[in-house]
């Protein structure tokens, strides 16, 4: 199956620039997790979280190794669930994570509001999310959301009495969900506002603390009570009739970077997430990405978080319990990876672009370079080089003429993709 051709040539243009996986798509041209991501889906999201547990697991992966991937893919097989999900991507500047406040915030923020088949694009924030889910029960009657007669749909009373009688950790934030969809009902534009704010973890003002109280809206949001609205979202998420909350943090590599004092909150943070799985976070499936040196450089100066993190085995079908997920250790050997990457990249490669290369010419060159980045030791990983070095030379022989690649000119290709990575990641990292 092919993704339609707008989709087809979004996948290619933003492999090309960067070998970076766009959030849509992934599925068409996914390989060698199969085994990991039926494991998540039978063990957790069917059945352990659905039942109202909770589990954490490390992502542990290379620069480029396909960590970003490999979340989009779990997002996926979640949304299929009925989860909601939120992908978080932190950093030290924007969204600590020795902050909770922050880290709350960033993940109301991230909320995704999805429509399983629909064409629309997915829109993030949990006051979007909440609009996104009162309208699905609204729209069939032929009403909008503040339609004289929408707010006594039967569907619509049975959601708001569902929230109301659902027993939720902060009564703030239970008051602010209910408000928010009474406002929804209402056009009360105002108080959306206000309460959009309060939701997301944002300054709220004093004037926006006045109309809130008459709701019973009496806590603001910090880094005291932040663990606890996060339990308190968990919670909602389930009353309005989902089966649990993905939260999908990609920040490992940046995590390396905070140090010092920071540092040690982050790791504290980290550890209360994990100790809090167990059964404070109902239905919440939390991943965590980071690159093998986290494991190896930060981690053992921390040894409440080791204890919580170590594992003799990797995650997998037969051992479903261990915290980590190590994505070097794949259902297939890396050439076999490669190989079936390219294999399915070139369809939508030619869907993209309306294009027919010649599969037995290219299906060569995809050896040759899956054989050169394979053998390259460059800082990149080495599935990044390949993706982003195959769709580059593919459009290249597309204008040029098709040409086979010798491994000697494979290998040349991708080390002068690498360079241009690593400068790109330079230009990223500068402040000017």
């Amino acid at each position: 199956m092919l993704p339609e051709p707008r989709l087809a040539r979004q996948i290619v243009e933003t492999l090309g620039q960067s070998g970076t996986p766009l959030s849509k798509g992934v599925s068409y041209y996914n390989a060698g997790n199969e085994s990991l991501l039926n494991a998540i889906d039978a063990h957790y999201l069917g059945s352990y979280l659905a039942d109202g547990g909770a589990v954490f697991k490390l992502v542990v992966g290379d620069y480029g190794s396909g960590k970003s991937h490999f979340l989009y893919c779990v997002r996926d097989r979640a949304w299929q669930r009925n989860f909601a999900v939120s992908k978080i991507d932190l950093s030290p500047k924007e969204s600590p994570y020795d902050d909770q406040r922050r880290v709350y915030g960033a993940v109301a923020s991230a909320l995704i509001w999805h429509e399983l088949g629909g064409v629309a694009e997915d829109e993030e924030g949990l006051a979007r999310f909440l609009e996104g889910t009162l309208r699905r029960l609204v729209s069939p009657s032929g009403l909008e959301l503040d339609d004289e007669g929408a707010e006594d749909l039967p569907e619509v009373r049975a959601l708001l009495q569902t929230v109301a009688s659902t027993p939720i950790d902060s009564l703030s934030f239970d008051k602010a969900i209910q408000g928010y969809l009474t406002a929804l009902l209402r056009g009360q534009t105002r108080r959306l506002e206000a309460l959009e704010r309060w939701l997301h973890g944002d300054e709220v003002s004093p004037e926006d603390m006045r109309d809130l109280r008459t709701i019973g809206v009496t806590e603001k949001i910090n880094k005291n009570n932040a663990f606890k609205m996060l339990r308190s979202l968990c919670q909602a998420v389930r009353a309005l009739g989902y089966t649990g909350l993905a939260l999908l943090f990609d920040e490992g590599d940046r995590m390396l970077s905070i140090g010092g004092k920071a540092e040690k909150t982050a790791t504290d943070n980290l550890r209360e997430v994990i100790d809090r799985c167990r059964e404070d976070l109902p239905g919440a499936l939390f991943m965590y990405a980071v690159p093998p040196d986290f494991l190896n450089t930060v981690v053992p100066k921390y040894p409440a978080l080791q204890q919580r993190v170590q594992a003799a085995n990797y995650f997998s079908r037969s051992n479903p319990f261990s915290p980590q997920i190590d994505l070097e250790h794949l259902d297939i050997p890396d050439e076999e990876l490669l190989e079936q990457i390219g294999y399915r990249l070139l369809p939508i490669f030619e869907l993209a672009y309306s294009v027919k290369l010649d599969q037995a010419l290219q299906t060569a060159n995809i050896h040759a370079l899956s054989a050169a980045a394979r053998n390259a030791y460059l800082a990149i990983s080495h599935r990044r080089l390949f993706v982003k070095t195959l769709v580059t030379e593919w459009y290249r022989q597309k204008v040029e003429g098709e040409v086979a690649l010798t491994l000697e000119v494979a290998s040349a290709l991708i080390k002068g993709q690498s360079d241009a990575l690593n400068l790109l990641a330079d230009a990223q990292q500068s402040p000017y």
